[in-house]
């Protein structure tokens, strides 16, 4: 078990074109057509997903809004209305409720996170090893209200290295995250499992996701 880094205060920033040009070419360079190697890229795979979501999260957020998954719409549903049906379905199917203490897995910049807390009224905790996506988050937090504060965290942390002890949660989900984990059966039996597994086999609950990775 690693130590939890909850960050606390936003932190936007703006780079210049050269260090986004620098970490392009570091990106690049995991990869096949560059030169990388499969084994490279598990033994670097922090760096790399972060590397990807420094350079990729504004656009994502620009083009998607701040939830970064897809959900299947109904006739004269909008994009935002299908998403925010998807969160709730969710956190319905996870039976939260005031309480209930979840996890979000790969938290993204906590979108589904504040639909899920807000509707359930659960506390939701985000991990995310992206420090520049959770100073996202926060900002986005400071621009909800509600206090959402109250009901939510985020810590930055590794999901193949849970910062959390065992049986420290309710529920657990994630939504498109472990498809950037470097063992797709460690991610769950090593990272994710021990920290709600206890409670998951006394009437807890996970949900797993997938659909855009």
């Amino acid at each position: 078990m690693t130590t939890p880094t909850q960050m606390l205060t936003p932190t936007i920033t703006s780079r210049s074109a050269d260090t986004v040009a620098e970490d392009i070419d570091k990106y690049e360079k995991y990869h096949t057509t560059h030169g990388g190697d499969v084994e490279s890229r598990k033994k670097q795979y922090a760096d790399m997903v972060n590397k990807y979501y420094d350079l990729a999260t504004s656009f994502y957020e620009y083009g998607w809004g701040t939830s970064f998954h897809f959900a299947h719409r109904l006739k004269h549903e909008s994009h935002t209305e299908s998403i925010r049906r998807h969160e709730h379905y969710l956190a319905l199917r996870l039976g939260l409720k005031p309480g209930d203490k979840c996890l979000d897995i790969g938290c993204g910049i906590g979108g589904p996170l504040r639909e899920i807390a807000l509707f359930s009224g659960a506390h939701i905790t985000g991990l995310n090893n992206n420090a520049y996506q959770i100073s996202r988050a926060l900002y986005h937090n400071g621009r909800t209200g509600h206090s959402i504060d109250q009901i939510s965290k985020f810590v930055k942390g590794d999901f193949m290295n849970m910062p959390f002890g065992d049986d420290s949660f309710d529920a657990v989900y994630q939504i498109d995250a472990t498809c950037h984990a470097p063992d797709q059966v460690g991610c769950y039996t090593v990272g994710i499992t021990p920290v709600a597994l206890p409670r998951l086999t006394s009437g807890g609950s996970a949900s797993w996701t997938d659909c855009s990775c």
